[in-house]
């Protein structure tokens, strides 16, 4: 493993596990365990469209590759976006992707957060302030300006 960009030690993490790999886009892939890959690779199918239209918005993705690594039940968040490889919580499998944004949300960290982030915690907000407002523009893209009236009310 080779990271040619630099990133703040609170997204470096590391996993050892028993877990399969399926490609869902060419740039994206979702790790999970054994029997749950299916499921992953539907709920979180339209991850590179969502990089795409990240793309559109915040200029080209600087990280390589954008992949998903499901963890256990016993992770308690949406998600958490380390460069590369974003874990995410099995309680996003809803079956019907009603739960994606959280993708766009971890997504949006590759620039906001990852790329460009705050010197200390006592500005931590803007990270998350700006990446909630370029996910609401991901997902407008995704599912039109409907979706973004009901996402901001």
């Amino acid at each position: 493993f080779n990271q040619p960009r630099n990133c703040c030690s609170y997204l470096i993490a590391l996993v050892v596990g028993n877990v399969e790999r399926r490609d869902i886009g060419s740039k994206c892939a979702v790790y999970c365990e054994s029997g749950q890959i299916e499921a992953a690779a539907y709920e979180f199918a339209n991850t590179q469209k969502m990089l795409e239209a990240a793309e559109e918005i915040c200029g080209k993705f600087q990280w390589g590759r954008y992949d998903l690594l499901m963890l256990p039940p016993s992770f308690p968040y949406g998600g958490m976006e380390n460069p590369n490889l974003t874990f995410v919580t099995p309680t996003l499998i809803a079956g019907d992707r009603s739960l994606e944004n959280v993708v766009a949300h971890e997504i949006t960290h590759s620039w906001t957060g990852n790329y460009v982030t705050n010197v200390t915690w006592e500005h931590f907000w803007l990270n998350e302030g700006w990446t909630r407002f370029i996910e609401s523009k991901i997902m407008q893209k995704m599912n039109g300006a409907d979706q973004l009236a009901l996402d901001i009310a």
